[in-house]
């Protein structure tokens, strides 16, 4: 079995639903983060938009600031 098969298995992926509820976002916010390219990463599959938990505790770390001023 390769790594990425274990991490699937392991890693189960959400629908967009199921990530907007993880992440207490909306769906639609997470359709908006996808056309402009600075959301979550995700994967498309037979036209199917899914995320794996890793990629978005990774992308929550990302947004991690210690100060409002800025970006």
């Amino acid at each position: 079995m390769t790594m990425n098969a274990r991490v699937m298995e392991t890693d189960s992926l959400l629908t967009p639903k199921e990530a907007a509820r993880y992440l207490n976002l909306s769906v639609s916010w997470l359709a908006k983060r996808r056309l402009a390219g600075d959301g979550p990463i995700y994967i498309k599959t037979g036209g199917a938009v899914r995320y794996s938990r890793a990629a978005l505790q990774h992308w929550m770390k990302g947004q991690q600031r210690t100060s409002t001023s800025g970006s």
